[in-house]
Order: structure tokens, then C-alpha cells, then sequence
């Protein structure tokens, strides 16, 4: 009795593994057969030819700078340049640019939920690890955009390496070892360094650090003054070493500060904090000017372009703590800092946004461990008093709310990055009040569907415009069809109706038009294809 009982408890701690070990294979898959399917997207062309440029500063010693003369008002420059690098880098190798980058994309979200497992770990054990890597891959607007966004998603995976390196960090807190390692500290500082190189707002880790410092002198303040001065004197030490190492890799892999050691830094955070984008979006049913957002913009997209367990999950900890009033675990403290503090600075910067929540995608894993936290402690308390029915009905909720986020992505695939929760009605109703495709990625497929069928078409010259994107990404799609920019182009990709044309092909989304392919009117009724 006792073997077979040890051996169904065997098995039981293997079972967060096995899982883990075949949602990781299903990801691969996912990759491996997806890669070219999500489109191209507007913002692509410019973050590739940055990245050209700063590979070039590298390979010329530093004698190439025409990373500086790209156009002022995209402010490419301060942009942080380390994940264009290194997808340049690899494009060099393969030799080919559009596919290498989305493949490059995908395996770096793909490590992004291998990080997220690692923090649910640390949160809640091994099924920590695979409820918290689940929850992100099936959150829709990170894996929905793995493929095509090259800033975004790759801060995001960045910060939730840095988010793992300080939930250890707590961890040894805990020890009797050293609280503040020589390598440790120098790998934090080394990852956050490599974020900001990214998007300087990973710099907000040392305003959450801070907050968690002020947390452990409140909570566990060392007795006797020759202990305090000790205390002190190493912790200024490992900030001087983080504070030391994040720069050192913020510069090599970002030459803008390389060329301006001084002011570069500085200028990045100016430009970033009031980005010069002075366009409307659609926010709550009104056209409103990017910079004149109000202060709730970031908290309701969190909401509405979250799955519905995350939030309930979320506020389900909040009412907790404020009900018991206890003091905090340690690892919970740095996910509220990690929420909250850059949350805050949302709110009272009021920096310019758009494009949903994807400029502060990286809170998103936050609330997700979070939400693993709370729902594994509830399960297991629940489950420890014999209420199983309890326990299992908490669990159904749990995965039934996943399966409608599922369920919802696989209806507007491959625009998964546009999925609304249904608080608000989902994609079919929400994206008439709020931003929706804006990626223009819908080009892509109306130049799939022109590739194949601008043959038959009798046209002589054939020649295309794209609108939606604006720029020629799509030209590596249309061989044999010149691209004429802001010409009088025979085929013309656009969102809507366009003077002078008529449409011959709808890219549909939720059962609406997302974008089309126009004929210019001129062309004769002989050139059209016969019926």
C-alpha cells in the first residue's frame, strides 16, 4: 500500500514536468509551421533597416554611421538596438531576411515562456511553472505577434528574464548565504542592461528595486548599528556592480551610446517619454490624439485585451491581501512591484500610446504570475481542507476561461494579437470601439491572394501600391509586379474603397472587411478574367 501510494505520488510530481515538456513541443510545432503565416506589419521595415545599419556600425569598426541618418521624426536612433542586431546578424548568415526574422521572432518568444516557467517556479513550484508558462502562451496578444513584432516581444521576454533574476535574488534573501552575490548581481545587471537595449523603459528596474529595498529595511531591518552598516555597505555595493554592468552591456550592444556616451542615454529617455506621435486612435468609441490619452488607457487595456481568468485572479489577490492584512510573501511583493511601479509611471508620465497594450506588453507577466499564485494557493488550500469538489470546480473555471481565449483566437487567426476579452464582447464587437488590426498585416494576405491571381489579369504592366502598410515590404510577395509608391498603380491594397478603383478581392476578419485589393477602373472589361 505504502509503494503504490509513494508511486502515484511519483508520478503526480512528474506530471507538471510532463506537461510543461509537451506544451514545449507543441510551441516548436507551432513555430515551426507558423512562421510564415502571420503578415508582415508596418513597422517592420524600418526596425530592419535600423538593424542593417547598426550591424553595419559594428562591422566597419565604427566607421559606418548611417544608423544616424535615418529620417528625425522615427527617432530610430534612441531606439535601443540590441535585438535588431542580432536578428541582422543571423539574416547575414542565412541570406535571406523576411522568414529568418519571423523564425528568429517566434524562438525568442518560445524562450520567453521557458523564462515565465522559471518565475512560476519560483512563484508556486512546479505547477507554478506550468500554469504561469500556459498562461502566456495562451495569452493571445504576446504569442499572436511573436512572428512580426521585433520590439515588443522581445522587451518583454527580456524583462521576464530580469523578473526571474530577482525573484532568485528574494529567494537568497531567505538564506543564510551572502544576500548580495558578486555574480548574481553582475548577471541582474547584465540582463537589464540588455533590456534597456532594447526599450529604455527596462530602467524602471531600478525604481522597482528601490521600492523592494525600501520593503526589506521596513520588514527586516538587521539589529545593532554595526549590523545596519554592514547591511548598507553591501547593498550599495551590489547596486554599484548592477548599476555598472547594466550599462556596460546597454553600450555595446546599443551604438547610439557609443557615439554619445554622455548625452546618448539621456536623449533616449526624453525622446521615449514623449514619443512625437501626434496621431488619433480609436479609444472607447472616440478618435483621440496619441499624447492626449487619458490616464486610464493602460489599465483598460489591460483589462479588456486580457483573458477574463487573469483579471479575476488578479483582483481575487488584491481583495485577499486587504482581508487578511498579513504581511506579503517576498516573491509577491516584487510581482506587485513589477505591476504596479511601471503601471504608476503609465498613469502620472502619461506618455505617448497606441496600438492597444503592446508598448506595455511587458506587465502582462506579472499579472499572469500573479493570477498563478492565487489560483494554485486557493486549489491547494481548498484541496488540503477536503473540499476537492471545490478545488476541481476552481480548476474547470481556470481552464475553461483559457479555452474561450483560445476558442476566440482561433476565430480572428492570424490577427490573434487583436483578441479583446469578452467583458467586452470580443473581437466582433470591441474593435469598433477600440483599435483592432492595427498592425496592417492584413496586406500581407491581400498580396498572397494578388500574387496568385494577378495572371488573370491581362495587364501588360502590372503595378501595385500597398496603402494599408505603407512602405514595400510586400514587393518580396509580388515578384513581377513593380511597386509605383505614390503612383497610379493597376493594383491597389487598401483598407477601404478607393476612388478610381474597384475591388476584386476582401480580406474578411469576424465577418467584416479588413482590407482589399482594387482594379483601377480604366482597365478594360477585355482584361478582366473571363467568367
Amino acid at each position: 500500500m505504502t509503494s503504490s501510494t509513494g508511486i502515484a505520488v511519483s508520478r503526480y510530481a512528474r506530471l507538471p514536468y510532463l506537461l510543461l515538456a509537451l506544451l514545449f513541443t507543441l510551441l516548436t510545432l507551432f513555430v515551426a509551421t507558423q512562421y510564415a503565416v502571420h503578415g508582415r506589419t508596418f513597422d517592420e521595415w524600418m526596425q530592419d533597416d535600423y538593424g542593417q545599419r547598426v550591424l553595419a556600425f559594428y562591422l566597419s569598426g565604427g566607421q559606418d554611421r548611417s544608423f544616424l541618418e535615418m529620417q528625425p521624426e522615427l527617432y530610430m536612433p534612441q531606439h535601443g538596438s540590441a535585438y535588431e542586431l542580432l536578428v541582422s546578424a543571423i539574416q547575414k548568415l542565412t541570406g535571406e531576411k523576411w522568414h529568418t526574422r519571423s523564425v528568429v521572432g517566434g524562438i525568442t518568444g518560445v524562450i520567453g515562456i521557458l523564462a515565465m516557467a522559471l518565475c512560476g517556479r519560483e512563484v508556486a513550484g512546479p505547477w507554478g511553472a506550468f500554469v504561469a508558462a500556459t498562461g502566456l502562451a495562451l495569452y493571445p496578444r504576446y504569442t499572436g505577434s511573436i512572428f512580426n513584432n521585433s520590439k515588443d516581444i522581445p522587451f518583454t521576454v527580456a524583462m521576464i528574464v530580469v523578473l526571474w533574476l530577482v525573484l532568485r535574488t528574494v529567494r537568497r534573501w531567505n538564506d543564510t548565504e551572502r544576500r548580495f552575490d558578486l555574480y548574481w548581481d553582475a548577471a541582474l545587471g547584465s540582463a537589464i542592461g540588455l533590456a534597456a537595449a532594447i526599450r529604455i523603459n527596462a530602467l524602471a528596474w531600478f525604481a522597482i528595486i528601490a521600492v523592494l529595498l525600501i520593503a526589506y529595511w521596513v520588514r527586516r531591518r538587521p539589529e545593532g548599528a554595526a549590523a545596519i552598516r554592514t547591511e548598507i555597505s553591501r547593498q550599495l555595493g551590489s547596486l554599484l556592480l548592477i548599476g555598472s554592468t547594466c550599462y556596460l552591456v546597454m553600450s555595446l550592444t546599443w551604438p547610439y551610446l557609443l557615439v554619445r556616451p554622455i548625452s546618448g542615454a539621456l536623449d533616449s529617455i526624453a525622446s521615449m517619454t514623449k514619443y512625437q506621435w501626434n496621431h488619433e486612435i480609436l479609444y472607447r468609441g472616440e478618435m483621440v490624439f496619441a499624447p492626449d490619452l487619458p490616464w486610464h488607457y493602460a489599465p483598460v487595456w489591460l483589462i479588456i485585451g486580457s483573458p477574463l481568468p487573469v483579471i479575476l485572479f488578479v483582483i481575487a489577490s488584491a481583495a485577499a491581501v486587504l482581508w487578511r492584512r498579513e504581511r506579503s510573501d517576498g516573491r509577491y511583493l516584487v510581482l506587485a512591484a513589477y505591476v504596479a511601479v511601471p503601471l504608476l509611471l503609465l498613469i502620472v508620465l502619461r506618455p505617448t500610446l497606441y496600438n492597444s497594450l503592446r508598448q506595455f506588453l511587458y506587465i502582462v507577466p506579472g499579472i499572469i504570475l500573479i493570477a498563478t499564485g492565487v489560483l494554485l494557493a486557493a486549489v491547494r488550500a481548498l484541496a488540503g481542507s477536503g473540499r476537492r469538489v471545490l478545488a476541481a470546480a476552481l480548476v474547470g473555471l481556470a481552464v475553461l476561461g483559457q479555452a474561450e481565449a483560445v476558442v476566440s483566437s482561433l476565430r480572428i487567426y492570424p490577427y490573434e494579437y487583436a483578441y479583446f476579452s469578452p467583458v467586452v464582447g470580443g473581437y466582433a464587437q470591441a474593435h469598433h470601439s477600440y483599435e483592432g488590426e492595427y498592425w496592417g498585416s492584413c496586406s500581407s494576405e491581400a498580396a498572397t491572394w494578388l500574387r496568385k491571381h494577378h495572371t488573370d489579369y491581362a495587364v501588360a504592366e502590372p503595378s501595385f501600391q500597398d496603402i494599408v502598410a505603407w512602405n514595400s515590404l510586400i514587393e518580396s510577395e509580388l515578384p513581377g509586379i513593380k511597386s509605383v509608391g505614390d503612383g497610379n498603380p493597376v493594383f491597389l491594397i487598401s483598407r477601404d474603397a478607393r476612388d478610381g478603383y474597384r475591388t476584386i478581392h476582401t480580406v474578411m476578419l469576424a465577418g467584416e472587411p479588413l482590407c482589399q485589393v482594387g482594379l483601377r477602373n480604366d482597365v478594360p472589361d477585355a482584361a478582366l478574367p473571363q467568367a
